[in-house]
């Protein structure tokens, strides 16, 4: 098969902008396509996400693991679109990027442990620490990896996000919209610890999401993170 001919069968359409804005990364249709889920699956994700997480996090009147699959499941069901793959191809460079950036978030964070172990805030690590810790590491290692991470990257940089930047623009207006409603589901846990790293990290994986066009930087990225922080939080037991 002639190289051309394998790049077009290869290529998706929403690779690339539409001619009314060639500089708008993360583009997509706004014209509902074959396979697309319908315009209320991902208000309805977004909703059982703000619900759940006071419930599991605070209240804890569901249990914590059972809770994020479920999320997780509803997450790529809601955000599934055909464009999605084209933003899911892996390269070297795309999980390079993802990796580095998860290296220097978790070091942020083990440094903001630090800063407040000796504050109220500290008592909120060790909680959601121990949230985390129940059940085998491995499993919940695999959960994260696999489950929790990239199925919050599919939602918030991937549904989320696509549909900021279609509605306001390229630039920092969808970057910091998709930040600030990330931010404020999170802060439903009730820890703001957790807030702030919403905040900071959900900033970093948006703009690589609008810089590359792609998932896979901030996969890999929130998976490495996450994974790091699930082994060892300084001064934590």
């Amino acid at each position: 098969m002639p190289a051309s001919a394998y790049a077009a069968r290869m290529s998706h359409p929403t690779d690339r902008p539409p001619p009314e804005a060639p500089t708008r990364p993360g583009w997509v249709p706004r014209r509902p396509a074959p396979g697309a889920r319908p315009s209320w699956a991902v208000p309805v994700a977004l909703l059982a996400t703000a619900a759940v997480y006071p419930a599991a996090f605070q209240l804890r009147v569901v249990p914590f693991w059972p809770a994020m699959v479920a999320l997780a499941a509803l997450s790529w069901w809601a955000a599934w679109h055909p464009y999605l793959p084209a933003r899911l191809r892996p390269t070297w460079r795309l999980g390079a990027m993802g990796a580095v950036s998860g290296l220097g978030l978790y070091a942020l964070s083990c440094a903001g442990a630090v800063a407040v172990r000796e504050t109220p805030l500290w008592s909120g690590v060790q909680d959601v620490t121990d949230l985390a810790g129940g059940v085998p590491l491995a499993v919940a290692a695999l959960l994260v990896v696999v489950g929790t991470a990239p199925a919050e990257e599919v939602l918030w940089r991937g549904a989320v996000f696509a549909r900021a930047t279609r509605r306001l623009g390229p630039g920092w207006r969808p970057v910091a919209a998709t930040t600030g409603l990330y931010g404020a589901v999170v802060a439903l846990s009730g820890y703001p610890a957790l807030l702030l790293a919403a905040l900071v990290c959900g900033a970093v994986w948006a703009r690589q999401r609008q810089v590359t066009g792609s998932l896979v930087p901030g996969m890999v990225s929130h998976a490495v993170w996450a994974l790091l922080l699930l082994l060892y939080v300084p001064g934590n037991q």
